[in-house]
């Protein structure tokens, strides 16, 4: 379940395209585009708040399993997205075989934690209420990411999920 969670927070940051102008396009009086390339280039060094980052994983998870808000394809990487849907499909009639889906992903992730034939960040294909209760920063290891213990709670069925997600712009 741990790279699934760290899947889904590389998917979501991986979805904001940062892209920089031309040079012929920011040059001369156009000083607001100038401002967006010189802020383009400085996040590359911008570091996460954890307690914004927290605020925003709180609600992005709550918000796509309680208000269908947010789609797991706007959440994670469209690598870690396709990646999920094949474990999530494994044994079922379309899917791949589990050999087949070592075979494609190995090199790229631990396929141990893939979670075969079950959803994203939670195991159960029925839910009731999720809240996120308890979102912990661990680690800052590498700059500009930072990890977070989450814990679920799918409060009318009383079922608790701890995963690791991992953040990223």
């Amino acid at each position: 379940m741990k790279p699934i969670i760290f899947a889904i927070v590389c998917i979501f940051f991986s979805c904001q395209n940062k892209k920089e102008l031309p040079a012929a396009d920011i040059q001369g009086t156009d000083t607001l585009a100038t401002n967006f390339a010189e802020m383009a280039k400085q996040t590359d060094t911008i570091e996460i708040d954890a307690e914004d980052a927290a605020t925003w994983l709180k609600e992005v998870v709550e918000s796509h399993f309680n208000d269908s808000g947010f789609p797991m394809e706007d959440i994670c990487t469209p690598e870690y997205y396709e990646y999920k849907t094949d474990a999530t499909q494994v044994g079922y009639d379309g899917g791949m075989t589990e050999e087949d889906f070592v075979q494609k992903w190995s090199s790229t992730y631990d396929v141990r934690y893939a979670g075969i034939s079950v959803g994203f960040l939670i195991s159960a294909q029925d839910w009731g209420k999720i809240e996120v209760t308890r979102c912990v920063p661990k680690s800052k290891q590498i700059p500009g990411e930072i990890t977070f213990e989450v814990f679920l709670t799918d409060v009318p069925y009383k079922m608790n999920y701890k995963r690791i997600l991992r953040l990223f712009p």
